[in-house]
C-alpha cells in the first residue's frame, strides 16, 4: 500500500512539475556554484570549496541549462500551435 501510495504521488508531483524540471536544474547548479566560491572566500563558513574555474563552470552551466529550458518551451508552444508569447 505504500509502494502505490509513493508511486502515485511521485507521478502527481513529476507532473506537476513538468516543464520547471530544467529550470530548477540550472538553479541548483547556479547556487552549488555560489556556495563553492563562499566556500573558497571564507573557508570557515562550513561550505565545501570549489576551485574558481569549477565554480564559475557550475554558474555558466545553469545559465545554459536555463536558457535551454525556456527554448525548449517556447519550441513546444511552436509545435502545439499555441503562438502566445508570454
Amino acid at each position: 500500500m505504500k509502494n502505490w501510495l509513493f508511486v502515485r504521488l511521485l507521478k502527481y508531483v513529476a507532473k506537476k512539475l513538468d516543464g520547471y524540471k530544467t529550470i530548477f536544474g540550472g538553479v541548483g547548479l547556479i547556487l552549488s556554484g555560489i556556495a563553492g566560491l563562499i566556500g573558497l572566500m571564507w573557508p570557515d563558513s562550513n561550505l565545501p570549496p570549489m576551485e574558481l574555474e569549477q565554480a564559475i563552470a557550475s554558474i555558466s552551466a545553469g545559465l545554459v541549462a536555463i536558457g535551454l529550458g525556456h527554448k525548449g518551451d517556447k519550441l513546444t508552444t511552436a509545435i502545439k500551435g499555441n503562438h502566445s508569447e508570454q
